[in-house]
């Protein structure tokens, strides 16, 4: 009997005979998606794939995890993802997503382009069927639009770093603003993160702030606490030296060639603090060669991440350094916070808004100031234990169950 990620050995998404039917005919053969017919007596709201769709992590996928997983804890809506293929780390499992796997054919791009196409089709034939009070599509496509008719649907604007940098940086995404700014225009509500991010829709697209909510993001990082001294993914329950944290992506805007460019003479006065990068994939050639340059290379590390081991690097580092230039929100901060850890951020865009007090701040164009900065900590115990207790704190402010609930009264106000 065929695996169901077998199925996808037999599709060609570049073959131009390959009919919208006949993928369909697909996604019906793998899919338990078919109900019984009851009588609904919670609001139905549909999710699509876009943020479950090939990528294995990130912070949408992240953000409308949490939102749906609390929906099914505490059940005040029914939600439903269209979803036949994903490898997202956030999801497998949980059966409240329900969705097949794909890991031994993950690395092929003809594949993934398949799961693209299936997913898609999936949404599409959700949406046609009405099934549901509310549409809220998990990233910037539109493919949607055409079948949506009279249905409310509720947009989520993450950041405006498309709009910022994709004409010195194409690959953020050049073509996104255009999309963006019609699904804004469409959109029966739009939410944000921030109120930076607010203030960006307002600037780039024009949009009334009447039409936009803004709810902050939680974190369930905590929650995914390590047994004490156990070893978790073949990673020692403790790193042998004292480090610096940085997290997720290295590229682009997120400044981690100027971060490291600016410490490099501090680990030069304090030869036995390290560098941790968690997740963001391993170092390039041009990073290695940074690194060997600097004479550093035996003290900069790559950690791969699941949730547990990227909490217990939290609770163990010096500080979390987060140099980014444009953040919507910056739910690393959080992450920060859950693991007790000392923060030390960039002064831009959102994240003064998200750290409030909790946080030291540095001017990420400015490599005397994140020196200055991360020196500071590295030397003063006390302030460490302060930055650390001022963290928990402000933790408190933010919280999943706030942003599901609300969410769930936009979602409300439309019905």
């Amino acid at each position: 009997m065929l695996k169901p990620w077998m199925y996808l050995l037999f599709i060609n998404p570049t073959d131009q005979k390959t009919t919208s039917k006949s993928i369909l005919h697909v996604t019906f053969a793998l899919t338990s998606l078919k109900r019984q017919t009851h009588e609904r007596t919670l609001m139905n709201v549909l999710y699509d794939h876009q943020a479950f769709t090939v990528k294995m992590y990130g912070g949408v996928a992240r953000y409308f995890y949490e939102l749906i997983r609390s929906y099914n804890q505490n059940h005040a809506l029914t939600a439903d993802v269209s979803l036949v293929f994903s490898n997202n780390d956030y999801i497998n499992g949980k059966s409240f997503i329900p969705h097949h796997r794909y890991e031994l054919l993950a690395e092929s791009r003809m594949v993934n382009q398949a799961v693209s196409l299936l997913n898609r089709y999936n949404s599409i034939r959700h949406i046609r069927k009405g099934h549901f009070d509310v549409f809220h599509p998990t990233y910037y496509h539109k493919y949607f639009l055409n079948y949506l008719g009279q249905k409310p649907f509720v947009l989520t604007f993450h950041d405006a770093t498309s709009e910022r940098y994709a004409y010195k940086y194409p690959d953020v995404g050049d073509h996104l603003p255009a999309l963006k700014k019609k699904l804004l225009l469409r959109a029966n509500r739009i939410i944000t993160v921030s109120e930076f991010s607010k203030q960006e829709i307002q600037r780039f697209f024009g949009i009334s702030p009447e039409k936009i909510d803004v709810i902050y993001l939680g974190t369930s990082l905590g929650e995914s606490e390590p047994l004490v001294g156990q070893s978790t993914d073949g990673l020692p329950a403790k790193e042998p030296f004292p480090y610096l944290l940085y997290v997720g992506k290295r590229s682009f805007y997120k400044n981690f060639d100027g971060f490291f460019r600016a410490i490099r003479p501090v680990l030069n006065r304090y030869p036995d603090i390290h560098l941790v990068c968690a997740g963001g994939g391993v170092f390039s050639r041009a990073e290695q060669m940074a690194f060997h340059g600097a004479k550093l290379t035996r003290r900069v590390h790559y950690r791969p991440i699941t949730d547990v081991t990227l909490l217990r690097l939290y609770q163990q580092a010096l500080a979390f350094v987060f140099p980014s230039f444009n953040e919507g929100f910056g739910i690393p901060v959080l992450e920060a916070f859950s693991g007790g850890c000392p923060v030390l951020l960039s002064g831009q865009s959102s994240l003064p808004e998200v750290g409030g007090s909790a946080a030291l701040y540095f001017d990420p164009k400015n490599d005397e100031s994140i020196a200055s900065v991360v020196e500071q900590v590295i030397l003063d115990d006390a302030l460490r234990a302060d930055l650390s207790r001022r963290g928990s704190d402000r933790l408190n402010l933010f919280s999943c169950e706030k942003t599901a609930a609300q969410t769930l009264r936009i979602y409300q106000s439309l019905m």
